[in-house]
Order: structure tokens, then sequence, then C-alpha cells
């Protein structure tokens, strides 16, 4: 028998996976998620190739493949740490913007014209009886 657990296990542990994670996150922070792990992304790939240009030197296949090459390799490598790092930050940004976010304003029930029941005529006066 294979000892490696499977995502059955991992869910039956208690402990979802990082997907589902993921996936919860994104349905309770809504579009803040996709914002900070794209955020995430650009902020690694610049500095990266910023790092490139200043002269850290690269060698074998990611030195040879240029810098933005190489800096989008980086990136794409440090992924699950990009990952974890949205997991972990992404609740407290969404409660930050949702305590500055104004409250959506109430109806006001008083101003509001009582509906008579009656079809609108022609002119776009209500019928009158």
């Amino acid at each position: 028998m294979d000892s490696t657990p499977d995502a059955s296990d991992s869910a039956a542990a208690g402990k979802p996976s990082l997907k589902q994670r993921f996936k919860t996150l994104i349905a309770e922070s809504g579009a803040i998620v996709l914002w900070v792990y794209f955020g995430i992304f650009g902020l690694v790939l610049i500095c990266t190739a910023t790092a490139l240009k200043m002269g850290v030197k690269l060698d074998g296949v990611a030195g040879a493949a240029g810098i933005w090459g190489a800096a989008y390799l980086f990136t794409k490598l440090t992924q699950p740490l990009r990952i974890a790092a949205t997991l972990a930050i992404t609740p407290a940004i969404a409660a930050t913007l949702r305590r500055f976010r104004k409250p959506a304003p109430a109806p006001d029930l008083a101003t509001a014209e009582p509906s008579s029941g009656g079809a609108p005529s022609a002119t776009g006066r209500q019928s009158q009886q």
C-alpha cells in the first residue's frame, strides 16, 4: 500500500487542502483575494527584475533567458510562497477595506410614493377614478 496521503485523507483529518482554502477565501473576500495575489505576483516580478539589473548574476538557463525571462521563472518558482502569503494577508486587507467602505444608504420609506395600483395612462399620468 502507498503511504502518501491523498486529498480525501486531508479532508477527513479536518484540514482543508490549499486549493479548498483558496476557494473559500475567494468566496469570502471576493475580488480582493485576486488583487492581493496579482499584486504580490507583480511585486515579486518587478523586484526580481530590478535585482537582476542591479547585478545579481544567475548561472545556467535562467541567466541565458534574459532579465525578464529569469524574473518570470523565479516568480513562478515562488508561487507556493505567494499563495501562502495571499492566504495569510487577504483577511486582514479585506477587513481593513470593509472598515473604510461607506455603508449603503438605506431607502427612505417616508419620502417614497405609495403605489395606487392604477396603471399609467398614455399621457404618463395615473388614471383618475
